[in-house]
C-alpha cells in the first residue's frame, strides 16, 4: 500500500509539491502523468526515502517513509529514470552485491541475468553496455528483492519496444501476485493497458483522471524535471 497526504517540497523558491495526496492499492498499476517539473519525479524520490519531505506523510505498507526509512525501503523496489553502476563493475558483481543487501540467494542471479538478455554480458564491465543495457540490468537488480512495492520513474525509455513489452509483462505479474505499482511517464500509450488509475500532477498537487480522456496526453515537455 502506498500512501501520500498532505505533500509539500520546494527546491529553494521553487515550491513543487503543494499538498499532494492519494493512494495506490496493493494489486493495482497507479500511472503519475504531467509535465516535467511537476513533482512525479520527487514524489517518488520521498516515497523512496531519498527526498525528505517539508511537511506531510508518506507511506509503504503503513510505515512512515520519514520517520523509519530503513523499515520503509525494505519493502520497497525503485528502477529510477536514469539507471547508474560503476563502470568497473560487471553485471553480475552489480546483482551479487544487491543479493547481498537484500539478503536474496545468489542461486538467482543467473536467471535473472538471463530474463533481461545480459547472460552473455554478464562479465562485462558496466562502462562498456549501452543505455539499453544498463536499463535492464536496472530491471534485474529491480526485480531481486521480489518487494511489494514498486515504484519506476520514467520507464523504458532506453528500451526498445520488445523490452518495454518484456518490463509490462513482469509489471503485470507482479500486479496480479499483489504487488503495489506506481510509475511516473510521459509514455501513457505505452502504459496504459497497465494502469489501473491515473493521477495527473500540476500545481504542486495530485489529481485523478480517467485514463480514456485526453486531459492525461497534453504535457509540456519543455519544462525544467524535477
Amino acid at each position: 500500500m502506498i500512501e501520500v497526504a498532505d505533500l509539500y517540497k520546494s527546491f529553494g523558491d521553487a515550491a513543487v509539491l503543494q499538498g499532494a495526496s492519494f493512494s495506490a492499492a496493493p494489486g493495482t498499476a497507479t500511472v503519475l502523468v504531467g509535465p516535467n517539473g511537476s513533482g512525479k519525479t520527487t514524489t517518488l524520490h520521498v516515497l523512496a526515502g531519498l527526498v525528505t519531505p517539508d511537511a506531510g506523510t508518506a507511506r509503504i505498507d503503513g510505515t512512515d517513509v520519514t520517520t523509519d526509512r530503513t523499515a520503509a525501503q525494505e519493502r520497497l523496489a525503485f528502477l529510477p529514470q536514469d539507471v547508474r553502476f560503476h563502470d568497473a563493475l560487471t553485471p553480475r558483481q552489480v546483482l551479487r552485491f544487491y543479493a547481498g543487501l537484500r539478503d536474496a540467494p545468489d542461486a538467482r542471479l543467473d536467471a535473472l541475468l538471463d530474463n533481461v538478455g545480459l547472460a552473455d554480458a554478464a562479465q562485462k564491465s558496466c562502462g562498456a553496455l549501452s543505455g539499453g543495457m544498463r536499463q535492464r540490468l536496472g530491471i534485474a537488480v529491480f526485480e531481486l528483492a521480489r518487494a511489494p512495492v514498486l515504484l519506476l520513474d520514467e520507464p523504458g525509455l532506453s528500451l526498445d519496444p520488445k523490452w518495454r513489452g518484456f518490463l509490462m509483462d513482469r509489471l503485470r505479474a507482479r500486479v496480479e501476485e499483489g504487488a503495489a505499482v506506481l510509475m511516473a511517464t510521459h509514455l501513457l500509450d505505452v502504459w496504459r493497458p497497465l494502469a489501473d488509475r491515473v493521477f495527473r500532477c500540476e500545481g504542486g498537487t495530485v489529481r485523478e483522471v480517467k485514463p480514456t480522456t485526453g486531459a492525461v496526453a497534453s504535457v509540456d515537455e519543455n519544462a525544467s524535471a524535477v
